[in-house]
């Protein structure tokens, strides 16, 4: 499995669920996330993958290593709302 695989997929799961209408483009490579700007409608492409370089250095890491891996990243109906609200006053 590659690097990463695991949580791409839960990222993946959790994007779907924030956003409605957002779907895995056919070539399973990417979530498209349908919206508009000035009236017209389009659709942004969020592709996933691992880094190979951890930005935030060894302090990120670090903080990284302590927390739990999480098993289940399912959002809850206040979490998702939450970011529905914060779409919704940025115009998105």
């Amino acid at each position: 499995m590659a690097k990463g695989s695991l949580s791409k997929e839960n990222i993946t799961k959790a994007l779907l669920q924030i956003f409605p209408g957002a779907f895995v483009d056919a070539d399973n490579k990417t979530v498209r996330i349908p919206t508009t700007c000035e009236g017209e409608l389009i659709e942004i492409k969020v592709a996933l993958t691992a880094a190979k370089d951890i930005v935030g250095g060894n302090a990120g890491v670090e903080a990284a290593s302590k927390q739990p891996i999480p098993q289940n990243t399912e959002l809850t109906e206040e979490e998702i709302q939450q970011v529905r609200s914060l779409i919704e006053e940025l115009g998105l």
